[in-house]
C-alpha cells in the first residue's frame, strides 16, 4: 500500500509544479503586456494631444519677429514631416500632422494651417510640372502613364510686405539621398547647383518647381477646393481604383530608399 501511496503521488507533485510554472509564465507575460500596452497608449495619447496650434505655440514661443516664426514653421514641415505617398491627398492637416509624412498637397497644407495658426497670411500655389518631378518615387507602370504635367502645390506667405515661396515638399534627408545616389533631382547637375532647401526670407524654391510645364498658367486658392476639383475631374473610374494601390508602391518604394 505505501507503494502505490508514492507511486500515486508523484504525478501530483509533477502537476502542481507543471501548474506552478504555468502560473508564472502566464504572471510574466501579462505584466510584459500590460507595460507594451501602457507604453503604447501613451504615445498614442501624446499624438492625441498633439494639435497644430499647440505645435505652433511651442515653435514661436522663443522667437521674435516673423522671420524667426516662418523659419522654425518651415523647418519643421520641411523635416519633421517626411516626404513619402499617403492616400488620398486630400486630408485635414491636422491628419498629415499625425501622419508625420505626406505628399507635395498634404505638407502645404499643414504649412499653411501652421502659418496661419502663427498670425501670418498664407495662400496655395498652383502650378504645373513635369512628371520627371516624380521620377524614382513611383512604380514604372505608374510613371509610364502619370498624367504629363500634372498639378502641383506648395504654399506662399505674405512676409515683409509681399508673398514668398516656402516649399518644404522634400526633407533634408532625401534631398541628400537624390544627390548622393543620384536620382529624382540629382541627375541633373543644373538643378543640384541651384535648388536649395534652407530657409530664406527671399523664399524657399522647391526641387519640383524647377520642372514648370512651358506656357502652363499658375493660380491661386485660399484652400485646396480648386485642386482637389482638377484631380477628380475627367479621371476615368478604373484610374481611381488604382491610386490606393500605386500609392502603396510609392511607399514601399520610398522605405526602400530611406533604409539604404
Amino acid at each position: 500500500m505505501k507503494q502505490n501511496k508514492t507511486i500515486r503521488k508523484r504525478p501530483n507533485q509533477r502537476k502542481v509544479y507543471s501548474k506552478a510554472i504555468a502560473i508564472l509564465l502566464v504572471t510574466i507575460a501579462g505584466l510584459f503586456f500590460f507595460s507594451c500596452a501602457s507604453t503604447s497608449s501613451t504615445v498614442e495619447s501624446e499624438t492625441e494631444t498633439e494639435t497644430i496650434k499647440t505645435v505652433v505655440k511651442m515653435l514661436i514661443k522663443d522667437t521674435e519677429t516673423d522671420e524667426e516664426k516662418l523659419e522654425k514653421i518651415f523647418y519643421f514641415v520641411r523635416d519633421e514631416i517626411k516626404f513619402d505617398w499617403v492616400y488620398p491627398q486630400d486630408i485635414p492637416a491636422e491628419e498629415v500632422l499625425r501622419n508625420r509624412k505626406g505628399v507635395c498637397m498634404q505638407k502645404a497644407n499643414l504649412l499653411v494651417a501652421m502659418a496661419r495658426e502663427a498670425g501670418f497670411e498664407a495662400r496655395f500655389h498652383f502650378m504645373y510640372v513635369h512628371k520627371n518631378a516624380l521620377e524614382d518615387f513611383l512604380p514604372g507602370y505608374a510613371y509610364k502613364n502619370w498624367v504629363d504635367p500634372f498639378p502641383h502645390t506648395f504654399p506662399e506667405i505674405y512676409l515683409n510686405g509681399k508673398w514668398i515661396p516656402m516649399e518644404a515638399t522634400f526633407d533634408k534627408e532625401l534631398h541628400d539621398l537624390c544627390i548622393s545616389k543620384k536620382i529624382n533631382f540629382g541627375k541633373y547637375e543644373d538643378i543640384v547647383k541651384n535648388v536649395s532647401i534652407e530657409f530664406s526670407p527671399e523664399g524657399v524654391i522647391g526641387h519640383q518647381q524647377y520642372w514648370e510645364a512651358e506656357n502652363s498658367e499658375s493660380f491661386y486658392g485660399e484652400d485646396l477646393s480648386e485642386f482637389t476639383e482638377y484631380l477628380h475631374a475627367d479621371v476615368p473610374w478604373w484610374k481611381r481604383a488604382m491610386q490606393p494601390n500605386i500609392f502603396k508602391k510609392a511607399g514601399n518604394i520610398m522605405e526602400d530608399l530611406r533604409k539604404k
